[in-house]
């Protein structure tokens, strides 16, 4: 922990450390060390600190809920654990499983705290062929764990259902691509999909169920931002913060068509979505505060002119352009995002829309979940291994930035 908070923290070149500050970090009078207006300042920051729940551990317990309801898929993912467990452990299980199947085929273990490992697993035990699997475990002395023909039917159904939510982990975990836009279309697009399935499942109809209550549990937010859900009073629902709406806007892989698509409702009820969710944007790119354009150096010219000089005054001032306002700039980018890349529409897009352009650099920039912090904890764990423990807190960090950034 100390060395963590020293790297976090670090010091002044040239500054020599005492091996006994360390023990006092816990004591509660050296924060009150900081002068009047530091504390202040860091005050009115923590003030306007907002924080984000993860998107991928919400959908992890999205699919904890539904599978620890659904007891009829019990026995198949009991039989499934086993196997696989059977498959790293045993050599001469995995001498007759390859020889069936190939050096190539493996069941991959799952991790207990990510819930798609499960599924690839499914995915992979549903590669092989139903029969010759069979074989291979009564040949082997393990015919507790054969799968009926009912048991094997209901993994393909399961996996029909949490496809969908795989895509989506894997979609908001990534570290070099925007990732907050796809939390709304997500959610609801996953909604829609638990909707269609209701009368087409045939096994697994309490996994819909229980999947679709948590998910409009625990987004209850979006739902209700969509006029999907009413609100309680009193009562901050998970995920209602607007940014995942503007987001999914600002993003020209979605634009408004997760709306049309997905939102569960009249045309009136869209056209008012729509219409909320553009006064968002819209709200965002005319306050001054937060849209600060640049001043191009023929405006900052004419500023000058216009200050200084004895007949400033007599000067016309040119009128503005009515193309560069907030709304006609939001009107030409729903014209033109057609599921284009983010970072590159807006590279290519700033200066024909510049307020947009503020807002969308600012919203976009909010990461989905914390998976990316995660992985720097990792590889600072890797990197400070019991036989490094000398290493200093410099070369510590540089080292994690390295490995964080390389290519």
């Amino acid at each position: 922990m100390r060395k963590a908070f020293t790297v976090c923290f670090p010091t002044e070149q040239g500054e020599e450390h005492d091996d006994d500050d360390g023990d006092h970090l816990d004591d509660p009078e050296l924060w009150h060390d900081l002068t009047l207006e530091d504390q202040e300042t860091v005050g009115a920051a923590m003030a306007k600190t907002q924080r984000l729940q993860c998107f991928a551990h919400t959908l992890q317990l999205v699919v904890k809920d539904g599978l620890s309801e659904t007891k009829v898929a019990s026995p198949s993912l009991s039989k499934l654990s086993k196997l696989s467990s059977l498959l790293h452990t045993s050599t001469t299980f995995k001498d007759v499983f390859e020889a069936e199947f190939g050096e190539q085929k493996a069941i991959p273990a799952a991790v207990i705290t990510r819930w798609n490992s499960t599924l690839r697993q499914v995915k992979a035990v549903l590669q092989c062929e139903h029969l010759k699997l069979c074989a291979v475990l009564e040949m082997a002395g393990h015919k507790e764990l054969l799968f009926t023909t009912r048991e094997w039917n209901l993994l393909k159904e399961m996996v029909d259902i949490l496809k969908p939510f795989g895509e989506a982990t894997d979609l908001t975990q990534g570290e070099k691509i925007v990732t907050i836009s796809a939390v709304v279309p997500s959610v609801l697009s996953l909604n829609h999909h638990l909707e269609k399935l209701k009368p087409q499942v045939r096994f697994l109809n309490g996994l819909v169920r229980s999947l679709q209550a948590s998910l409009n549990k625990r987004f209850l937010g979006i739902f209700i931002s969509v006029r999907m859900a009413r609100a309680e009073d009193g009562i901050t629902a998970p995920f209602s913060d607007p940014v995942y709406l503007k987001a999914a806007a600002l993003d020209p892989a979605f634009s408004l068509l997760w709306v049309e698509h997905h939102v569960l409702g009249s045309c009136d009820i869209k056209a008012e979505v729509t219409q909320k969710v553009k006064d968002l944007i819209l709200q965002d790119a005319a306050d001054p505060a937060k849209s600060e354009q640049p001043v191009t150096p023929g405006e900052e010219h004419q500023e000058d002119s216009e200050d200084g000089g004895l007949f400033a005054a007599y000067c016309k001032r040119q009128k503005k352009d009515v193309g560069k306002s907030p709304a006609l700039q939001l009107s030409h980018y729903l014209d033109i995002a057609d599921g284009q890349s983010a970072l590159l529409f807006w590279v290519m897009n700033m200066q024909t829309l510049p307020s947009l352009f503020h807002v969308a650099t600012r919203v976009l920039a909010v990461p989905a979940c914390s998976a990316p912090v995660e992985r720097v904890f990792s590889y600072g764990g890797i990197i400070l291994q019991p036989h490094r423990v000398q290493m200093t807190d410099r070369l510590l960090a540089n080292l994690v930035f390295c490995k964080c950034n390389a290519e």
